[in-house]
């Protein structure tokens, strides 16, 4: 007997220029539980060709659900390939895998913007096992989810029955400190870096998901129910993970003006790459945009982005805010985790804050914007919707906890700040 469409595995294309990396990607990749390696390519124009040559008449599918695709190759490279995708094959998604460098760093997030899904870096480890077990602890929760967001597509399933994209399990819960009374924000100390000029055009929209101590009734799209309401936040939290370099990228694009606030950002994303980040969102958006550093300043109009690797908290010390770094335990298997940050901000900042929960699969963030609702701290919450979401499960997580005071599609997003923080 066939198998149904329900239990059809995810067809995987591997391109990678390196005939042993090739084999260990695709042994990692059929280990994953519903997932099969179809066909493999060495360069980006031979997968291109394999692709065309499988969809056959013009306007038919590939069979091919996923290219795992590498960024450094000969004949046609991974940037090149993704953007060749994106026009010809709009319905495969690309996962990129790069070594961990600088440069790499800054493909990647170029190649994020212009369409890939996500990423996974190459393993350092010299051992081959022991490469193939990191490897598969990076790529098991990204092709699970998307197997999970397209067999949801396929098979609607019942509002109440949804998965929230985790694929992994829930991490380690966060200790909500006591509240302790604090100063208030400085203004931007002398020498505030200045803007940095416009230069990139921001990409065009994605394609059109723990649950909380408390569960509360759902929350309408577009309505405000905090208590918080008509309060003007102090500061602007943001979370998010899968899709959301290109996400942040649209919603700080979106923010014409200089905020009378500050804005903290964590994304998933592993050391080195959010450095490349950082500097794309600044180009991107004109704002001042830095990658976070132990004692980094918390100013008026700035924005500062979690360090890869390291949770971000809020700190005062000597009577100025600040963030701290720590590599302290993954929470919901993050580091950075938006949760820490979301809980250390309920725990010390005395005044309403704006949280924002960006697309991403899993649960983080939920537990946080439940901390500042009960300290009392959060002036309004915002969630992306499901139609921009490039996977629907952080933002789902806090509205069907009841926590979400706003749902909207992300090009709403960012005027929706500059309105509530100018």
């Amino acid at each position: 007997m066939g198998q149904g469409p329900e239990s059809q595995p995810l067809r995987v294309m591997v391109v990678d220029d390196t005939i042993t990396y090739r084999m260990i990607v695709k042994k990692v990749s059929e280990s994953i539980p519903g997932v099969q390696v179809v066909t493999s390519a060495p360069n980006g124009r031979l997968a291109l060709e394999k692709l065309e040559a499988m969809r056959g008449a013009p306007g038919a599918g590939t069979g091919i659900e996923v290219v795992l695709l590498d960024v450094e190759m000969p004949v046609m490279d991974g940037l090149t390939t993704l953007r060749h995708l994106t026009r010809g094959f709009p319905d495969i998604s690309v996962i990129m895998v790069s070594a961990t460098s600088r440069t790499n760093a800054n493909i990647i997030v170029e190649c994020l913007n212009a369409g890939a899904l996500d990423f996974v870096t190459k393993p350092l480890e010299n051992n081959v096992e022991l490469a193939k077990e990191a490897l598969r602890r990076d790529l098991a929760p990204i092709l699970t989810t998307v197997a999970e967001e397209r067999r949801e597509r396929a098979f609607p399933a019942p509002a109440a029955t949804r998965p929230t994209g985790r694929a992994v399990p829930p991490g380690r819960a966060v200790t909500r400190p006591p509240v302790a009374p604090v100063a208030p924000l400085p203004g931007p100390p002398p020498g505030a870096a200045a803007r940095v000029a416009r230069s990139v055009t921001p990409p065009p929209p994605p394609p059109g998901e723990e649950t909380p101590p408390a569960a509360a009734p759902s929350v309408a799209k577009g309505r405000t129910v905090s208590p918080g309401k008509g309060i003007a936040p102090k500061l602007v939290l943001i979370g998010s993970s899968t899709g959301g370099p290109a996400a942040l990228t649209r919603v700080l694009a979106a923010i014409t003006r200089r905020l009378a606030v500050p804005m903290l950002i964590v994304q998933h994303m592993p050391p080195v790459f959010t450095a490349s980040l950082a500097t794309q969102l600044a180009r991107a958006s004109g704002l001042v945009v830095t990658e976070a550093q132990d004692g980094t300043p918390v100013v008026p109009g700035e924005v500062i982005l979690a360090q890869g690797g390291q949770h971000m908290i809020l700190r005062q010390k000597d009577g100025l805010w600040q963030v701290a770094l720590n590599d302290g335990p993954k929470v919901n298997e993050c580091r950075p985790a938006v949760d820490v940050l979301f809980m250390s901000a309920a725990a010390v900042f005395p005044d309403p804050v704006l949280a924002v929960v960006l697309t991403g699969m899993g649960r983080d963030g939920a537990a946080g914007v439940d901390a500042l609702k009960r300290a009392g701290k959060i002036a309004h919450c915002i969630t992306q919707d499901k139609a921009t979401c490039v996977v629907y499960g952080m933002p789902r997580a806090v509205q069907e906890g009841g926590l979400s005071d706003e749902e909207l599609p992300l090009a709403r997003i960012g005027p929706r700040i500059l309105e509530m923080c100018s």
